[in-house]
């Protein structure tokens, strides 16, 4: 027998098809005033009880075989309304989805929607982290969702969309008012009031850090929600890591001076003065913090003119205003120190003030 030849060998690379990685969505990619729809569907068409996905399908305005109805269903499910998908005998409420579905009054209903949007984790963590729902522009949001978050970048957009939308119809403004609970009350009354609690350090020292910093952006220089991302991104981390608790005036409210602020700028053991714009109301307040010659630490952002005198006399520490992980990595342990050193030096180093009197005296 003639042995065989031995196939040439090809000329042609061999080409594998790359996987593709599927994104685990953590949040519905369906807003939750349409998901309402299909416990009003289940409500009215069958009395509550569990409904033909395609009579869901038809009462939605949506086909029944579509991917729309499929993440229709997904989100429904996600926001803890229903059980069931386009292949399950009937799609049933749960309990928590009966409860809305036959709330007692628009008062019980308004609550029940705003926990329905807080029974997904990202939504009320993100929630949290900015105090309420004014995300900055995504620019910078995008850079919290990846280091605080971990949400890839694909979905950064995404999920602005479906935080802002749920956000504007269920009316939220700051944390508080997506407060639920028997705490709700006492939440509120805390979270608008003129100043709030913003940062915890992992151990209680009883030091208090109050930040000074502007409400909103005036200069075309910064994008919208700048000094927001600067806060929580730099300034809190920053804080509480050389272990002082963190307040700062209430952003959600208004621009005026409260008396509130005023005692919280002079009685915090130390206050954290962004000068980046030379805002009127930071300004003011880091004046009276001096006048009563109280430890300051001073940053700016980079690119940041001089303002009067006190650049010259205090140390002002400048930050990269990119506020990517790269510049934050070195930014953060650096205000940290800037931070501890200002407070260690207390009553060691020459004040503001005192410079001022010496000057006036060598007259």
């Amino acid at each position: 027998m003639a042995a065989r030849k031995p196939k040439a060998p090809s000329n042609r690379a061999k080409t594998t098809t790359p996987k593709i990685q599927k994104l685990r969505r953590p949040f519905p990619r369906v807003a939750l005033e349409r998901c309402l729809a299909v416990i009003a569907a289940v409500k009215e068409k069958n009395g509550g009880n569990a409904l033909d996905p395609k009579l869901v399908a038809e009462y939605c305005g949506v086909g029944a075989n579509t991917n729309d109805f499929v993440y229709l269903l997904s989100a429904a499910a996600q926001f803890g309304l229903t059980t069931g998908t386009i292949r399950s005998e009937g799609i049933a409420l749960t309990d928590f989805g009966r409860q809305l579905a036959y709330a007692a009054s628009e008062q019980e209903e308004e609550r029940l929607r705003k926990e329905a949007f807080l029974s997904v984790d990202v939504f009320k963590r993100v929630l949290e982290h900015y105090k309420g729902s004014q995300l900055p522009e995504l620019k910078y949001l995008g850079n919290t969702l990846t280091t605080q978050f971990g949400l890839p970048e694909a979905l950064h957009d995404e999920f602005s969309r479906m935080f802002r939308e749920n956000a504007e119809f269920l009316k939220l403004q700051d944390y508080s008012a997506a407060a639920t609970g028997p705490e709700s009350d006492s939440t509120t009354r805390r979270e608008t009031s003129a100043a709030l609690t913003i940062g915890q350090p992992k151990r209680s020292t009883g030091k208090v850090c109050f930040v000074i910093i502007p409400f909103t952006e005036r200069s075309e220089q910064h994008s919208k929600g700048f000094f927001t991302e600067v806060l929580n991104s730099l300034l809190i981390p920053a804080a509480t890591e050389a272990g002082f608790e963190v307040r700062t005036a209430n952003r959600q409210g208004t621009e005026i001076i409260h008396a509130t602020i005023v005692n919280e700028v002079l009685d915090a053991d130390l206050a954290l003065c962004d000068l980046t714009e030379h805002n009127p109301n930071v300004l003011f307040e880091l004046g009276m913090r001096l006048a009563h010659d109280k430890p300051v630490a001073l940053v700016h952002a980079e690119g940041t003119d001089r303002v009067f005198d006190v650049d010259n006399v205090l140390r002002v520490l400048a930050y990269s205003p990119n506020l990517w992980r790269t510049t934050l990595e070195k930014d953060v342990p650096a205000l940290r120190e800037h931070i501890t050193a200002t407070w260690d030096n207390r009553g060691n180093t020459e004040t503001y003030l005192g410079v001022l009197r010496k000057l006036k005296s060598a007259r």
